[in-house]
């Protein structure tokens, strides 16, 4: 049987083969590449033989070796990884940052301070914090990115952006300093950025995954500045910028950490429109009242990018697919049941309903699966 194992972070697949025929191959060492076999020898069934594997490659492999013995297979090690989202955190690091989070009808700081009470530090608390964290918590299932942005001392991008990863809350924490960068707020030129450097376009022939930006600001877009160092207020370049991530199969999120309203309420909520195309101009416009209701909104977008789909490292027949067992915690799941697990792709397969939420929520969950070997086929 093929046999899996993972957690909700699992990524080491191992797959033992048995009970079918002449199916074996070769390794080059004692560590065997993705997809190969970790046991190159013949496997002689119990009592024939002594029980011990005679040596030389089996019938796939060539070499001169002895075939395989009729109803047996090699053990096999194929590696495969969960499908992890990619999503991009673009933050305003203007000063108005600093203002007092909620401001309470208080004016916008004009000068980047270091205010624990401020827009900055609660959203830098809800990424980062060491133990209720969005990026803290899903780091091991989601790979984060992050731009800050601002125009100084460089324009749009004052310090270097992050590339998205799995795994990247050290070089997320070292680029969301205590005190932002400042000054005013270039988003749309930021925006552009993100899209052409952090976002990969969709193609016919590729198998994308998830994309997010979620944008957090507070503050109306302006540009980098031109002669004289005029800075101006311009809401074309992020709806342009916008637009072009929608293009690329992104999905852009919007949240306002400012008591928005008028002109800039109504351009913040166009641009969760054109960032989300399948709410049909109905795309929720986040507004938080609180550093509570601020790390909640994040977890929940963060949370909803985070699926259920394994790829693995070989192919499983659809005709056989739901002869395969998929247990959740020692828990059968019905193949194609709403609750169940099916086969997305000959290479992926995803969980589905109840059985998907538990998997996103449990970060201890375990799920096998068993496919007979005529069923797999390894890469």
């Amino acid at each position: 049987m093929w046999k899996w194992r993972t957690g909700a972070c699992g990524l080491a697949v191992l797959f033992v083969c048995g009970a079918c025929s002449d199916d074996d191959g070769s390794s080059g060492g004692p560590n065997p590449p993705p997809g190969g076999f970790d046991n190159p020898g013949v496997i002689v069934p119990a009592g024939q033989g002594g029980g011990q594997a005679t040596s030389g490659v089996g019938a796939g492999g060539g070499g001169g070796g002895t075939s395989l013995p009729p109803g047996t297979c090699a053990d096999g090690v194929v590696r495969t990884r969960r499908v992890a989202p990619r999503v991009v955190l673009v933050l305003d690091g203007s000063c108005s940052m600093s203002t007092d989070y909620p401001a309470n009808g208080q004016a916008s700081a004009s000068r980047c301070t270091d205010n624990q009470r401020g827009r900055w530090a609660a959203l830098r608390s809800s990424l980062i914090h060491p133990e209720s964290g969005v990026v803290t918590k899903l780091q091991s299932v989601v790979e984060f990115g992050i731009a800050v942005y601002g125009t100084q001392p460089t324009c749009p991008l004052p310090t270097e952006p992050v590339q998205p990863a799995i795994n990247n809350l050290p070089m997320i924490q070292s680029r969301i300093p205590s005190v932002q960068p400042g000054m005013y707020t270039p988003t749309g030129p930021a925006l552009d950025w993100v899209y052409d450097n952090m976002i990969e376009a969709e193609g016919p022939d590729r198998r994308n995954t998830a994309q997010v930006v979620i944008l957090a600001t507070d503050g109306e877009p302006n540009s980098c500045g031109g002669g004289g160092g005029q800075v101006t207020t311009n809401y074309q370049p992020s709806i342009d910028a916008v637009r072009k991530g929608s293009a690329k199969g992104a999905t852009t999120y919007v949240i306002s950490l400012a008591d928005a309203s008028g002109p800039f309420h109504d351009h913040l909520q166009e641009l969760a429109n054109l960032g989300n195309p399948v709410a049909n101009g109905s795309a929720t416009l986040y507004e938080p009242s609180s550093p509570a209701q601020l790390e909640a909104n994040l977890s929940s977008l963060v949370g909803a990018a985070v699926g259920c789909e394994i790829e693995l490292n070989g192919s499983v027949d659809p005709a056989s697919a739901c002869t395969g067992v998929v247990t959740l915690d020692d828990v059968v799941l019905g193949c194609n049941e709403p609750n169940g697990w099916a086969l997305v792709d000959q290479s992926h397969i995803r969980l589905q309903g109840t059985a998907c939420d538990k998997l996103k929520n449990k970060t201890d969950a375990d799920v096998e699966a068993h496919f007979s070997c005529t069923a797999f086929r390894p890469d």
